[in-house]
């Protein structure tokens, strides 16, 4: 049987809570102090859009292992706390039916911007205090929360049946910077009509550098939803090349004694086409023993960039903007670090362009990257030290491949 199965956004969640006397509990006066931190975050998130890669998958009801399904990319975008999603390269962004997207698997939003405004600025969620617990080797604070059906926005849809289904779940906070790490979201007591047995959604998060603002946001996340059948659906989400949108404004007091302001020339944007070498020489130096995920990267194009005898696209000295996309320590078969970065941004010369490439192999490069878009390097040792003027060849990718499978 062939499903259309989409999960949609989770509209209303968690209460607010303001700090009290200092001889409430701790755990109380930690929930409030992080719940004020996190309204203050979301308040300052600006509009931007980022590229969604979604991996999809299948399990068989007496499979052991998942069949991928294909690869959706999207444009994702969070415009006035709404999510809408438009096709790579598309002029517009939509606010429409998921199945319009994708169809044949597991679809759903609200992991990019929604959930965690829901959970925390709104105020219908009950929470309760578990404990601590330790996630990669970070001590956290976690909470539970649940919210009841009555309150609910979060919507299942499968094979024709709908249905409003109430909501519970957990989040992991860093006590010490009070940062939001891991969120996780199941369903509650979803009717059997809908066919569906349970479904899990887990989001992790970290800061990362749009514009001039470090904003706290999704990295990865796993959607998980289990048919009645023993059938289970996954998605495999990533976030990546996000931008801030940009808008200029100018404010003219007329003058009789001044002359008419020269207005600056309009940024030109360029739509990079696939298949060009773009030759890269860093300008920050990347060191195990201070590079975080989302760091901003900084580099310059070595050498004219154009397709064979066609005139020049991106000039020699363009700056190139990106940011560390994974730093994950490996500990066997030997110890080594597994570096993930992304290049966003071209500039030169009022001419802005978005990239989207795939690094081209040296003996420093890893296997193909799980985010498309990405380059992996892998450094052995316990520590390692990648030096500002390292040079790597990349080649541009049309960013609206995507492979669209059905069952």
């Amino acid at each position: 049987m062939r499903w259309k199965l989409c999960g949609l956004v989770l509209l209303v969640w968690a209460g607010s809570a303001e700090a009290g006397p200092d001889d409430l509990p701790r755990e109380v006066l930690l929930l409030a102090h992080f719940k004020q931190q996190m309204r203050q975050v979301l308040s300052q998130v600006p509009n931007y859009t980022c590229l969604e890669t979604i991996q999809r998958s299948a399990r068989g009801a007496h499979a052991s292992a998942f069949t991928s399904l294909d690869t959706v990319l999207l444009e994702i975008s969070n415009l006035e706390n709404k999510e809408l999603l438009a096709w790579p390269g598309a002029h517009r962004f939509e606010d429409g039916d998921l199945t319009s997207f994708a169809s044949g698997g597991l679809m759903g939003s609200g992991v990019f911007a929604s959930f965690a405004q829901d959970v925390f600025l709104g105020a219908t969620t009950t929470i309760r205090y578990y404990g601590g617990e330790e996630i990669a080797g970070r001590a956290l604070t976690r909470f539970d929360f649940r919210i009841p059906e009555v309150w609910s926005g979060f919507r299942l849809k499968a094979n024709g049946a709908s249905a409003k289904v109430g909501t519970m779940g957990s989040f992991w906070m860093d006590p010490d910077s009070m940062e939001l790490v891991r969120l996780s979201i199941r369903a509650d007591d979803i009717p059997p009509a809908v066919g569906i047995e349970r479904t899990a959604t887990v989001i992790d998060y970290a800061r990362m550098r749009i514009g001039e603002t470090d904003v706290l946001l999704p990295q990865d996340a796993k959607m998980l939803l289990m048919l009645i059948s023993g059938e289970i659906r996954q998605n495999d989400i990533a976030f990546s090349h996000c931008h801030e949108y940009r808008t200029e404004s100018s404010i003219r007091f007329d003058m009789p004694d001044t002359s008419e302001p020269v207005s600056a020339p309009p940024v030109r944007l360029v739509d990079l086409p696939a298949g060009l070498l773009v030759s890269v020489e860093l300008e920050t130096a990347i060191d195990s023993g201070t590079a975080h995920v989302g760091d901003l990267l900084r580099g310059h194009v070595i050498n004219d960039v154009g397709l064979k005898g066609k005139a020049i696209i991106v000039p020699k000295g363009a700056l190139v903007t990106g940011r560390i996309r994974g730093l994950e320590r490996l500990r066997s078969p030997e110890p080594a670090f597994e570096v993930t970065i992304e290049l966003a941004e071209l500039e030169w010369e009022n001419a802005r362009a978005e990239f989207y490439g795939e690094l081209l192999r040296n003996p420093m490069v890893a296997g193909a990257p799980r985010t498309p878009g990405t380059g992996v390097f892998h450094m052995k040792g316990t520590q390692f030290h990648i030096a500002a003027g390292f040079q790597m060849n990349w080649r541009t990718l049309e960013p609206n491949q995507r492979l669209r499978k059905s069952k």
